[in-house]
């Protein structure tokens, strides 16, 4: 009992250090995600990465890569206070306490569990740059479209 309280406490402590979240994935499930927690909680600093640079440019531009109702005005009410879209994955990984993978899971088109089972590669190289680039402890979220047991 005295260590999971200890752990506990801990974790609480780290939850009220979170700062700066970074997003790596820029697509439809991580762009209006990121976009929601920086309307919602303005003393965060909120950065969406993508090694796509068009993506980008278009999450930095009035013309953004997907539609979803009210989206625009939100990110329009954030970009520039404390929400940013950038391609610079190794720097949103250093300066992040809690880091969200939003990255395309597609269903696998070869071997086994092709046409049913999900891709992970793309899973795999952001945990791999994650591993590379991060200094001190970090919150990871898996926020993609895995299914479960994948």
């Amino acid at each position: 009992m005295v260590i999971m309280n200890a752990l506990m406490d801990n974790s609480v402590k780290f939850a009220e250090e979170i700062r700066h979240i970074a997003c790596i994935g820029a697509g439809y499930v991580g762009g209006p995600t990121c976009a929601m927690i920086a309307d919602k909680c303005p003393e965060l600093i909120v950065t969406v990465v993508d090694v796509n640079e068009d993506k980008i440019a278009q999450w930095n531009s009035e013309n953004l890569p997907i539609y979803e109702p009210g989206l625009a005005e939100v990110v329009e009410r954030c970009r520039k206070r404390n929400l940013f879209f950038s391609t610079n994955i190794s720097k949103a990984i250093r300066e992040a306490e809690l880091i969200f993978i939003s990255v395309n899971t597609p269903t696998k088109t070869y071997g086994r569990g092709n046409g049913m089972a999900p891709n992970l590669k793309y899973i795999e190289l952001v945990a791999r740059s994650i591993a590379k680039y991060a200094k001190g402890t970090k919150i990871i979220v898996e926020k993609s479209t895995v299914p479960v047991k994948a």
